[in-house]
């Protein structure tokens, strides 16, 4: 067959696949993305964008070494390509990642940003990158190279905030924070972040009104797609249940756990989190031998599906989200700290 044979490659046709796949990944609709992306490639096998997208779709699937072939292979073809890079140095951060490869991308990634968002977003990962290695001094240095501009979306300025509060500086995270609030009044993100900032200044009665505000705006929010009714949820989180030590089991075998879609108005006006996945209320064991002449006091542990399903990309994720969560609330059980829970690889 010679070069005159082959059919001309139909760009409209590849990028109507593109585009469509590209929006069901938004929606969460990871099998119908899958599809049409596989039939972007059947026209055009070395097409970055599609390999960046099969990337992301393996890494919301957990499938981490799959995702990073495919990020890789999409710089194969484009080296330019910023997307890749970032969502590659994500992946390398995490686990058994190899972090100066990471802040390598990463660095890359700012000096090939073509656009503002771009820009913005490697200059962020950078600072958070930084910081989750304790890299504390080149942190503060990095996020010093903000622009002292709007940022194109409320978001950036949502990142910028919680970099800000991780290295300590409180008032400029606040700023940030209002910076997105002044763009986008009803982003629960940035509410809920400026709970932490009152949170960290000890000062309870505006911290919860913004946590009243995210608990209106959360759940005015659909589910997402993997949500699954109260009973399939509880029937998961009996399996988790089943799952831990004998011995832990035996002590709880009397603490009720009770699925809520969401922590009570009276819950958040105690100080509590809004977005908390789980609730430990009762009295630790350690204390209970030397509480006498007390009221009997029901313990419970509540789980929170709507905030569990928020933060899991999968059904799968949602069933180890919500074991670490019991895990988690059954360790206050026993008395341990969030500290001695962190220690323990259960924080």
């Amino acid at each position: 067959m010679t070069d005159k044979d082959v059919p001309p490659l139909d760009m409209d046709a590849v990028s109507a696949h593109l585009d469509r796949s590209w929006d069901l990944f938004k929606k969460h609709d990871m099998a119908g993305a899958e599809l049409s992306v596989r039939k972007a490639l059947e026209l055009e096998p070395d097409l970055p964008e599609a390999h960046a997208l099969l990337g992301m779709l393996r890494a919301a699937e957990g499938e981490n070494d799959e995702a990073l072939e495919h990020f890789r292979r999409a710089l194969e073809l484009d080296p330019g390509y910023v997307t890749p890079k970032l969502h590659a140095a994500e992946l390398l951060l995490a686990g058994d990642g190899d972090p100066e490869e990471a802040l390598e991308m990463i660095g890359d990634a700012i000096e090939t940003a073509e656009d503002e968002e771009e820009y913005l977003d490697a200059l962020l990962l950078k600072v958070e990158a930084l910081t989750g290695l304790g890299r504390l001094e080149e942190a503060e240095e990095t996020i010093g190279e903000l622009p002292p501009v709007q940022f194109p979306e409320a978001i950036f300025h949502v990142r910028a905030g919680h970099s800000f509060l991780d290295l300590g500086f409180i008032d400029d995270a606040e700023e940030q924070f209002r910076k997105a609030l002044e763009m986008d009044p009803d982003l629960a993100e940035a509410h809920h972040s400026l709970g932490l900032v009152y949170e960290e200044r000890g000062d309870v009665k505006k911290e919860v009104e913004c946590w009243l505000k995210v608990r209106e705006l959360d759940l005015k929010e659909p589910k997402v797609p993997w949500s699954r009714p109260v009973d399939e949820f509880e029937t998961i989180a009996e399996q988790a249940l089943a799952e831990l030590p004998e011995r832990i089991r035996k002590l709880l075998e009397n603490v009720p756990i009770t699925v809520e879609d969401y922590p009570s108005i009276d819950l958040i006006s105690e100080g509590n989190d809004p977005r908390a996945l789980g609730f430990f209320s009762g009295i630790p064991y350690p204390e209970k031998s030397h509480v006498s002449g007390a009221t009997p006091h029901l313990d419970c542990v509540y789980l929170f599906q709507r905030n569990i399903e928020r933060i899991s990309h999968c059904q799968d994720e949602v069933a180890e989200e919500i074991r670490i969560t019991l895990i988690h609330e059954t360790g206050h059980f026993f008395g341990l700290s969030d500290e001695d829970l962190e220690q323990m690889g259960l924080g």
